[in-house]
């Protein structure tokens, strides 16, 4: 009797939470022949409708899977900006646009990469992961409708307040760092003239106020000091922000003015996930469950688009996942830390520090970006390399 050929078992992949992080890692673990579940404790994950920005990086990879449409239908392309500041008078640079950086709400780009999943990813949403427990070739997850399932990987892809993260290498408490600072995000109803972005630091705030080019509508989001042990009055802080929009410029009066009356608004704290390691046996962080960088330094794509297609690569390559993990956060580690560093200098130095702590914060935020710069010239020589060999 003739045997029957058998096909290569497929490894199991379950990816924890469909945001962009978590979407792309299932797009890419799925193009690498693995069978991919992923899952949401959201039934609709995607409410807000606040604005993401694509560099050319992440640009790159989004069309590489496929999404030259959705980049063609929902973002376009980063404005103009003018960068203000000045304590009296405000003083202003004027940087043009660069079309290769894509800006989309954050809901619309969300909702197309999901449903630019293939149909063999299994999409589960409305199910949250409860449990976690290691054995010797899997890792057997247990959820919030009751069932267990084992997979060869577990990729913890959900965000800030990641589930992954705090059953398998730190609390909330021990892995994020927050330096008291508050955004308060505002979207206006009303156009931002001549569709110019602008970056302003003054008041003891940093700001940033972009178009809605899609529609007639401002996003304001401004950075604005507020003590730990202090509750957050949401109108009193909305109501400061739009003071100081308004004496930008007066270009900006009629933006302010639409602020005040806007009822959508929100607060958020400026946070930082920073770990020593994202990885733990078959577990591994991806996105800002991993090394969330802030909102306000705008490059959370950067480091979950490109970050999801390294990972999938990597763990292509050997079929040692501690291997393919540990060779992911080399790759990826030093632009998140550097991105980290840069960010929160940033804002510090713009709301909190004076006299000499501000130049030893700018001093500190020179310091280290030139650290980085050993680490990304042995990564560019190790690649020259294996395209050497290859």
């Amino acid at each position: 009797m003739a045997s029957e050929a058998v096909g290569p078992v497929r490894r199991r992949a379950l990816v924890v939470g469909c945001g962009m992080a978590g979407c792309a890692a299932a797009w890419w673990l799925e193009h690498e022949g693995w069978e991919v579940v992923l899952v949401d404790k959201e039934v609709e994950p995607y409410p807000s409708s606040y604005l993401l920005q694509l560099d050319a990086e992440a640009t790159r990879v989004l069309r590489l899977m496929g999404g030259e449409e959705i980049i063609d239908q929902v973002t376009f392309a980063a404005p103009a900006m003018s960068v203000r500041w000045g304590t009296r008078k405000v003083r202003e640079l004027k940087i043009d646009g660069d079309s290769e950086w894509r800006l989309a709400r954050r809901s619309v780009l969300l909702s197309r990469l999901f449903a630019h999943l293939p149909d063999t990813v299994h999409k589960r949403l409305g199910v949250g992961l409860e449990a976690l427990e290691h054995r010797s070739d899997d890792v057997l997850a247990r959820f919030s409708d009751g069932s267990t399932e084992s997979f060869d990987v577990v990729v913890g892809a959900d965000g800030l307040h990641s589930t992954v993260r705090r059953l398998t290498l730190a609390s909330e408490a021990h892995s994020v760092y927050r330096n008291g600072l508050t955004h308060v995000w505002i979207n206006a109803d009303v156009p931002l003239p001549d569709g110019r972005a602008v970056i302003a630091s003054r008041e003891g705030m940093l700001s940033l106020i972009y178009p809605f080019l899609d529609t007639d509508q401002t996003s304001v989001m401004a950075v604005v000091p507020v003590p730990t042990s202090t509750r957050p009055d949401e109108a009193m802080l909305v109501e400061r922000v739009c003071d100081m929009v308004e004496r930008l410029g007066p270009d900006l009066r009629a933006v302010a003015a639409a602020a005040r009356k806007s009822e959508d608004t929100k607060l958020t704290r400026f946070s930082q996930v920073r770990l020593p390691r994202w990885y733990t046996r078959r577990v591994v962080l991806l996105g800002d469950s991993a090394h969330c960088i802030d909102p306000v330094s705008g490059m959370g794509a950067h480091a979950s688009l490109p970050g999801a297609k390294v990972l999938a690569e990597s763990l292509r390559d050997t079929d040692d996942v501690t291997v393919a993990f540990a060779r992911f956060e080399a790759e990826v580690r030093p632009f998140a830390r550097t991105a980290q560093s840069i960010t929160a200098r940033a804002v510090e130095f713009s709301t909190r520090a004076e006299g000499r702590s501000r130049v030893a914060t700018l001093a500190g935020g020179v310091g280290d970006l030139l650290a980085t710069i050993p680490a990304t010239l042995t990564r560019r020589s190790n690649r020259r390399q294996a395209a050497l060999r290859a």
